[in-house]
């Protein structure tokens, strides 16, 4: 098997031929920002980092925050409330029953909002769990959440600095990809810098080459031949966020990568940065991409869901 630097090497002569391909003709993307967010607090030394990134929403968006204290026991009723009173055009709103998970969708149910953020992994910090496990918490949201989640994983890794740097994160064709797309651009600082990450995980390959191979054996398939079948297939959302980020005066890169080293990488990618990607809650493949890369990712974390409702 070759390792990443072969691969590497191995998708230059694809690279080489797709970034010739006109682009003239793409569309930009409309940028999407939130209007309205869920600010989800869970006790733990996450919240200061989690008011912090409303407070930017705030200053940024001029969007509007609901407070949410989602601990099913607090000795403190009034903590969401004082959290909000952090941040100007927010507020503090009542949990409503039920497990931690129960709480938020419902309180998204109650309420018109576009966007939630939750700490991860819900009520302990991540140093201390570190990738051992996202939690229940998300583990629910992932499958049931109608809106965006932003996910908060680490106290240092802070949003108004992780969106000068965002990496959009595809493992293989999704129907809301373009979506995550504009909802980067939307999030993304001024003159910040831009990519789509085309990740061909290890695991994805083999399954994929086994299948292959019982039905074609004369055509054996390589990282690089599967790389460049991804390059192609994601040509129009190449060529939208390559005009998208001119229009916007952003840097853009298309990076094809191993899962290997793909972010998140924090050994040899330490900067900090804001991830996003789009999931598809009947898509098992997508569903376990995205779960890997915010298991082991201290950076935050944009997740776009494909089951959302009908505008």
């Amino acid at each position: 098997m070759a390792d990443s630097h072969d691969f590497d090497r191995e998708v230059d002569d694809s690279m080489r031929l797709f970034e010739r391909s006109h682009i003239g003709s793409a569309v930009p993307l409309t940028p999407v920002r939130a209007s309205r967010i869920l600010v989800v607090l869970d006790g733990s030394g996450q919240d200061d980092a989690t008011v912090a990134t409303a407070q930017a929403f705030r200053d940024e968006f001029n969007t509007e925050s609901l407070f949410l204290d989602a601990r099913e026991q607090s000795s403190e009723p009034d903590y969401a409330k004082k959290a909000a009173a952090k941040v100007s055009g927010s507020r503090g709103i009542d949990r409503p029953d039920g497990e931690a998970f129960e709480a938020i969708l419902a309180a998204l149910d109650c309420h018109r909002m576009d966007l939630v953020i939750v700490p991860c992994p819900f009520g302990r910090a991540f140093e201390t769990v570190g990738e051992d496990s996202v939690g229940t918490v998300m583990d629910v949201l992932l499958a049931r959440c109608r809106v965006p989640i932003l996910v908060t994983r680490r106290a240092d890794q802070v949003f108004l600095t992780a969106r000068q740097r965002v990496s959009v994160l595809i493992g293989s064709e999704c129907d809301v990809e373009n979506r995550a797309a504009a909802w980067a651009f939307g999030l993304a600082g001024p003159g910040a810098e831009v990519s789509l990450n085309l990740v061909v995980e290890n695991e994805h390959f083999e399954n994929i080459r086994a299948i292959l191979d019982a039905m074609r054996p004369d055509e054996p398939l390589s990282q690089a031949k599967l790389t460049e079948v991804l390059i192609q297939t994601h040509q129009t959302l190449h060529g939208a966020m390559s005009k998208t980020a001119e229009s916007l005066s952003m840097r853009y890169h298309l990076l094809p990568q191993a899962g290997a080293i793909a972010p998140p990488n924090p050994l040899n990618d330490p900067e900090i940065q804001l991830l996003v990607m789009p999931i598809e809650v009947d898509d098992r493949f997508t569903q376990g991409f995205v779960h890997d890369r915010l298991r082991r990712s201290p950076h935050p974390v944009l997740i776009v869901p494909g089951h959302v409702p009908a505008s």
